[in-house]
């Protein structure tokens, strides 16, 4: 077992007190959403108890990270500065940083990790992006779940990070000095970033330095902590897995308790009386078998009979109340609405009561944007910062245009986008977006100036055809 204590303690004393065991209990989050739910079985049972499990909390995390995040936010960059009749100076210097950051973005594979982190956000109560520059290779964002890092803030101003380190494990091996840990550590001195980093054993020994006091060349951590819910001062969020124990664990064994109750009870018994025991040993149960049934001597005037005593079920309906209400229950903790085929067949037709169906997610979605937006709007601005210190890809001259940012979500409901649509149409007729960048949020085209070129020579087209027919009118006149 990696030393967390030793490692982190030497970097953050007295701040964290028992890591090891907050690190162990969010690993436990993560195997129960990855179906890790089974539960202990009695001893001296004289049959196999069946463990049914169903991972619904996998499945509401996941359905609510796809919601947030299904549909790719688009960043929105525009320029400070209003361009003057006839120039288009200050539009296309934000278009070429929006497309700067699109580039970086894309190289990044950053809507995936963006729906991934989401999940881990869930899972862990919380997640961290990381930047990292070379001028080799580029700016690489990197996502870290809870697990993985350990931040300090100001004790005066929470939001301020003051320090952060990184833990990764370089493999899986089982001995403490076999074990490889990456350890990264990033500090504000001052008005500098310094970074300190080196692999060390499972024992907290160190086995190589890789950077020692290393100036970064920034004035700020390039990392930004987001956390799931939580109150104001809390710093360590909340998981949603442990909000939904309590109702899986619940839901599982019903569930196992109803499939055995189904295998003892649902079969009829038969029930033979006054029979004589030979014969009761000599029958055969089969299609169209006879029972050659003698009655005990014993018996008296009493005749031997053979019944068929069925199974008769009382609980059906206090199990279906019972097992629906603890299912409604894990759908109302993260607000999705449990809704199957039937429940959509008469709202298919009507994008309002899709819209009232889907409401409580919404807004809870609109909640966590209050923490995610702010989070993403600061990654961007540390893009540009970075390359503009290190002057990535060349472009630092780009970097430094004075533009305005910002971010719009979708949710896979079709009166959204329908309305953004019409309302970003509108400000395309009234000129105050351009129509590359209307095209550049909502279309999937290969080359959009291509198709803009293409638009206008069509427009020319008909521009002068209707010229030549008006002059061939005017001419006969």
């Amino acid at each position: 077992m990696i030393d967390y204590n030793t490692l982190i303690g030497i970097e953050l004393p007295g701040v964290y007190g028992d890591i090891l065991q907050k690190v162990n209990t969010i690993n436990k989050w993560y195997s129960i959403y990855d179906g890790e739910q089974e539960w202990e079985i009695p001893e001296g049972l004289d049959y196999s108890p069946t463990r049914k499990i169903t991972n619904l909390i996998k499945k509401l995390i996941d359905f609510r990270a796809r919601f947030m995040f299904g549909q790719e936010p688009y960043f929105d960059i525009r320029p400070v500065k209003q361009d003057a009749e006839g120039s288009t100076k200050y539009q296309d210097e934000a278009g070429k940083k929006e497309i700067l950051l699109e580039d970086i973005l894309k190289a990044n594979k950053f809507h995936s990790k963006l729906l991934k982190a989401r999940k881990d956000c869930s899972i862990g109560g919380k997640v961290a992006i990381k930047l990292w520059a070379d001028r080799d290779e580029g700016l690489k964002i990197v996502f870290s779940p809870a697990q993985e890092f350990f931040p300090q803030f100001n004790e005066d101003d929470i939001d301020l990070l003051e320090k952060v380190i990184f833990l990764y494990a370089l493999n899986t091996e089982e001995l403490p000095e076999n074990q490889r840990i990456k350890k990264q550590a990033w500090e504000m001195v001052g008005d500098k970033c310094i970074l300190n980093e080196g692999i060390y054993n499972g024992k907290a020994e160190l086995i190589e330095e890789l950077y020692t006091d290393h100036d970064t060349g920034l004035d700020f951590i390039p990392v930004i902590i987001i956390q799931n819910g939580g109150l104001t001062g809390e710093t360590e969020g909340q998981s949603d897995v442990e909000q939904l124990w309590s109702n899986q664990d619940a839901y599982n064994r019903l569930n196992s308790d109803d499939i055995d109750a189904l295998r003892f009870q649902m079969f009829g018994q038969d029930v033979i009386t006054d029979a004589e025991e030979n014969s009761i040993k000599n029958i055969k149960i089969a299609p169209g078998a006879l029972i050659d049934l003698q009655t005990d001597p014993t018996a008296g005037d009493r005749q031997a009979k053979v019944e068929r005593l069925e199974s008769r079920f009382a609980y059906a309906d206090k199990f279906a109340d019972t097992v629906n209400r603890i299912k409604n229950d894990l759908y109302d903790t993260l607000d999705v609405p449990n809704v199957g085929l039937e429940q959509l067949k008469g709202l298919m037709q009507s994008g309002k009561s899709m819209k009232a169906l889907y409401w409580s997610l919404m807004a809870a979605c609109d909640e966590d944007w209050t923490e995610w937006r702010p989070a993403l709007e600061q990654m961007v601005d540390f893009i540009f910062r970075m390359v503009d210190i290190y002057n990535l890809y060349g472009s630092r001259q780009i970097a430094k245009y004075e533009t305005t940012l910002k971010i719009h979500h979708f949710y896979p409901i079709p009166e959204d986008e329908a309305d953004d649509k019409r309302i970003d149409m509108e400000e395309v007729a009234a000129q105050i977006r351009s129509r590359k960048a209307y095209m550049k949020k909502w279309g999937e085209y290969e080359d959009i100036d291509s198709e803009l070129e293409q638009i206008q020579f069509e427009q020319q087209m008909l521009k002068d055809d209707f010229t030549r027919a008006l002059e061939a009118e005017l001419g006969d006149e």
